[in-house]
């Protein structure tokens, strides 16, 4: 809307130089185009409040996150390539510990996935497969919590998506893993196995998550981008 105004605005100056055939105005064009795009974004993302909600859940967490693991800060800020890498299994963090608040954000994304309702009290209702690796997320969450869990449901809960965030963003090299995993107790062996076997896991769901519909998918990661800079379009 801004773009579109200043051209008018700028083109107002010289209208001996516009072409009755609006088509031929190559700058006139272009915002239109981007105005067209941008108001079918805003009608599939602004429109639908749910959806909208879990978006904004998303950047809250990723902004969390960053906090957790600051070289996700500047991946975000230089939108590095490996920021493409880590986006889908933080996304895929935030739905499986909080289903309810990103159940608009993955039915948006893999509606095959999901049966009617959509949600189940605070679970998703989806196909047997995305069902088991809820389930095994859950039992991998449940094994790190029990690390904290003398010291209270709350913290064991936190400590537990921080290791879990630590893992997602900084990767699987020997010194990364021992800032990952080097505050767990006794229990690291097993569950350093069972958070890598997740690692795993997700990393098929991640590419389904980019692929199902790409398209889709860059313009909701391109929001997300967008949410996270602070810099408006055009």
């Amino acid at each position: 809307f801004v773009a579109m105004r200043l051209y008018l605005r700028e083109i107002g100056k010289c209208l001996e130089r516009v072409d009755p055939h609006l088509c031929n105005n190559a700058g006139l064009v272009t915002r239109l185009v981007d105005w067209e795009e941008s108001w079918e974004v805003g009608a599939r993302y602004v429109q639908n409040e749910l959806l909208l909600t879990g978006i904004c859940d998303l950047v809250a967490e990723i902004r969390l996150a960053q906090h957790v693991a600051p070289s996700l800060r500047d991946m975000c800020e230089e939108c590095d390539v490996d920021l493409f890498l880590v986006m889908p299994r933080i996304i895929w963090l935030r739905g499986l510990c909080k289903p309810s608040q990103q159940v608009q954000v993955f039915k948006s994304l893999l509606p095959h996935r999901f049966l009617e309702p959509p949600l189940v009290g605070d679970s998703w209702n989806v196909d047997d497969e995305l069902s088991n690796f809820v389930l095994f997320f859950r039992h991998v969450n449940s094994t790190l919590m029990g690390n904290w869990r003398a010291v209270g449901s709350h913290i064991a809960e936190r400590s537990a998506w921080e290791v879990l965030v630590k893992r997602v963003v900084l990767g699987d090299g020997e010194a990364e893993k021992e800032e990952v995993y080097g505050g767990l107790s006794s229990s690291r062996p097993q569950a350093e196995a069972t958070v890598e076997e997740l690692v795993n896991k997700m990393e098929a769901w991640s590419m389904e998550l980019q692929r199902h519909c790409a398209e889709d998918w860059n313009q909701f990661a391109g929001i997300l981008i967008q949410c996270l800079s602070g810099e408006r379009k055009k």
